[in-house]
Formats: structure tokens, sequence, C-alpha cells
């Protein structure tokens, strides 16, 4: 009967001694897939983060340039409706 408990220890080490080399080996390669999966988060954030800035710079340019215009249309309207209400008023 002792050889059997000594047996059946023997193989319940094994066991285990598989199982946990499996685990300590599935972990490291999560661990290297996590690692790669965050350095391309990482990369894409930096990219948006550059994209975010160009745009801003676009906007701000273009506001620079559109703004004048803007202004001095609004200006010709308002020019064209006082001169249109002043002509009403002379007929």
């Amino acid at each position: 009967m002792g050889s059997a408990v000594n047996t059946v220890e023997t193989v319940l080490v094994i066991l285990l001694s598989v199982g946990m080399v499996s685990l300590i080996i599935l972990s490291i390669i999560l661990i290297s897939i996590m690692i790669a999966v965050m350095k391309n988060v990482k990369r894409i954030s930096d990219r948006a983060e550059e994209v975010t800035s160009n745009v801003s710079e676009l906007v701000a340019t273009m506001g620079r340039k559109v703004a004048p215009m803007a202004v001095s249309a609004a200006v010709a309207a308002i020019v064209r409706r006082w001169r249109g209400s002043k002509s009403d008023k002379e007929d």
C-alpha cells in the first residue's frame, strides 16, 4: 500500500508541475502580446495627437485667412442695405 500512495503522490506532483509550467509559459506569451498591443496603441494615440494638432493649426490658419473676407462681405451687405433703404426714401 505504501508504494501505491507514493506513486499517486508522484503522479500528482508531475501533473501539478506540468500545469504550473504551462501556466507560466502562457503567462509569458500573454504578457508579450499585451506589450505589443500597448506599443501599437501608443503609436496610434501619438498619430491621433499629431493629426489633431495639424487640424487645429489648419483651422487657425483658415480662420485668419477667411475672417477678413467674412467681415468685408458683411460690411458690403450692410452698405447695400443702407444704400437701398436710402434710395427708397428718396423715391
